[in-house]
């Protein structure tokens, strides 16, 4: 159970590091880019209900351009994480709520929604392999 818990953990800890820098990217793109440089795997895929973003350098951009350039500030709060490995793979589902102040018109707005995620076990650890944000609140 040991060695579950303590991948469970790298992974849980892996994305939190990617709503970290997902948070820093309103405020510092650059040190966004960099933080997120170290999170995703090679054939990265991301669908977050707009089109799939192939790659870790898109998924960056989209992050520090269409989401960060327009908010102030934004911070991701996840919740009830369920995690499962299954050797060098895993999966991963959050309830995820975001808080943002948007830049055009300083009104704070939030979304609500869940990340299902696709973990690979590489040799520098755990990457994202592929997000699914689905959002269930307008």
């Amino acid at each position: 159970m040991g060695d579950q818990a303590d991948q469970a953990l790298a992974i849980a800890n892996l994305k939190a590091r990617y709503c970290a820098a997902a948070d820093l990217s309103a405020s510092d793109p650059d040190q966004a880019r960099r933080l997120l440089a170290d999170i995703f795997a090679d054939n990265f895929v991301g669908n977050y209900g707009m089109g799939l973003f192939e790659g870790a350098q898109a998924i960056t951009d989209f992050l520090c351009t269409a989401i960060g350039a327009n908010s102030e500030w934004m911070i991701h709060m996840l919740h009830s994480p369920r995690i499962e490995i299954d050797g060098d793979r895993a999966t991963g589902d959050w309830t995820v709520l975001g808080h943002m102040k948007r830049r055009a018109t300083g009104a704070i707005d939030y979304v609500v929604g869940r990340y299902s995620d696709i973990f690979r076990l590489t040799p520098t650890g755990w990457r994202i392999e592929r997000v699914t944000f689905t959002r269930l609140q307008q």
